[in-house]
């Protein structure tokens, strides 16, 4: 009897085993075009197939964000998982994959993560359990893009190139005009030129386009002048997105490498700079928290709650000091500090241009904070006031811009005086030598 049910669960194991469908696989998630419609994944191709294995290939634009695969559109069962939580793809490396019937806690719904943005290609063996991605060329993918037209002050100006792949941005003014754009900046043989889908389209608002190499055909309609427009170009989805920019009141940063963690309510408010409605400066301390969830990773919102604005990088986990760029919404990808540079940043974000910058102060370069009883500042119409208390007399004072450099220097300054006379409004950081110690203390300008 005991023989004849190991022989029973041993048909059962074998013809479950080869119930696997090996026919098709999808892929899927954040870094999918797509994203997590399981209706709408990736098809992958059949490469390869025989009694030891079964290759699927797939070449597109993938983002910095999570991916798995499916077995069969429309249902998450059964799938193709990484081994490990978060499982970050080194490329060109062999992962192993894992194959599971139905999620349960032996086994868990474990993911891909793309390290950044680009166009690969994805190989995966269904009968080996291996997975490997590989990064393209991208050739045909234009590397500059040029905006023209009579909407373009001065005629043609060039667009910056976004961290991600074939996307492209501009950011300022448009006149009532017509504008349209070009993979050159001036027209030649090999030009091409992006115009939208379908006649007459005003360029606000979502609008689909194609390529063609006709100059003589119409670009897009700017029906309102404005010097804040914000252009994306999206190449491989073929789309125009393009609004007047809104200013924000206010940025907070919130996350593990916060002290406050990722309480939303107790977030860090940016100083806005007076001079700049769309320039926010963070000037505090940032570490790795053990004791939070990702305690090294943090991101930006624009209110006390996780919507409905909010920054992030274009990659995930992306090097806070290697960040150039700022995201609105999308994945919910996060900035990440070093271990071996904890302490204070200086982070200035432009909200308009879309950038973001940052500042590691070495705990070396510090100075003393001020202390509150021996310093009285004052905003007056031609600066800022400073009293000194105490007996105590200034041998130098300093302003120091935001970009660490010094813009006004009084000597022999005393025990009262007047500083930012002649310097644009905005943030900048008081330094004040008494001798013995220094007093620092950041102050507004004008505002």
């Amino acid at each position: 009897m005991k023989q004849l049910l190991s022989f029973l669960l041993c048909a059962l194991g074998f013809v479950g085993l080869s119930a696997q469908d090996y026919s098709q696989v999808y892929l899927i998630g954040g870094a999918a075009p797509n994203g997590w419609s399981n209706d709408k994944a990736e098809a992958m191709t059949l490469v390869s197939s025989d009694e030891e294995s079964a290759v699927f290939s797939w070449t597109g634009v993938l983002k910095a964000s999570d991916f798995k695969f499916i077995n069969a559109l429309g249902t998450w069962n059964p799938s193709f998982n990484a081994t490990t939580e978060n499982e970050q793809v080194e490329i060109g490396k062999e992962h192993k994959i894992r194959y599971i019937q139905n999620y349960d806690n032996n086994n868990p719904d474990y993911k891909f993560v793309m390290p950044f943005s680009g166009v690969f290609k994805v190989t995966i063996d269904l009968k080996k359990l291996t997975m490997c991605v590989t990064e393209e060329t991208g050739e045909g993918i234009p590397s500059e893009l040029w905006a023209t037209g009579s909407a373009i002050p001065g005629g043609t100006v060039k667009l910056s190139a976004l961290p991600n792949q074939g996307t492209f941005f501009y950011g300022g003014e448009l006149l009532r005009g017509d504008i349209k754009f070009s993979t050159t900046e001036t027209p030649g043989e090999d030009t091409q030129y992006l115009i939208p889908y379908e006649e007459a389209v005003d360029i606000t608002g979502n609008t689909q386009f194609v390529f063609t190499n006709d100059n003589s055909l119409p670009g897009w309609t700017v029906l309102v002048d404005d010097p804040t427009y914000k252009i994306h170009i999206d190449v491989f989805g073929k789309e125009v997105d393009a609004a007047i920019h809104k200013s924000q009141d206010m940025l907070y940063i919130v996350g593990g490498a916060v002290a406050s963690g990722w309480e939303i309510l107790n977030a860090v408010p940016f100083e806005k700079d007076p001079a700049n409605p769309d320039l926010f400066i963070f000037d505090g301390e940032l570490r790795i928290y053990p004791e939070h969830v990702e305690s090294n990773l943090f991101k930006i919102v624009g209110q006390l709650d996780w919507g409905p604005y909010s920054l992030h990088p274009y990659n995930a986990n992306e090097p806070l000091l290697e960040s150039t760029h700022v995201r609105e919404g999308g994945d919910d990808t996060k900035w990440m500090i070093d271990e071996d540079k904890q302490g204070r940043y200086i982070i200035k974000v432009n909200t308009f241009l879309e950038t973001i910058e940052a500042q590691f102060v070495p705990e070396s370069s510090k100075v003393q904070p001020t202390d509150e009883d021996k310093l009285l500042v004052l905003s007056t119409p031609d600066g800022i006031r400073v009293i000194m208390q105490d007996n105590l007399s200034a041998l130098s004072a300093q302003l120091i811009g935001m970009d660490g450099l010094q813009v006004e220097t009084i000597n022999n300054a005393g025990n009262d005086f007047v500083l930012g006379n002649h310097v644009p409004k905005g943030i900048y950081l008081l330094k004040i030598d008494v001798g013995e110690k220094q007093f620092v203390q950041r102050v507004i300008i004008g505002k």
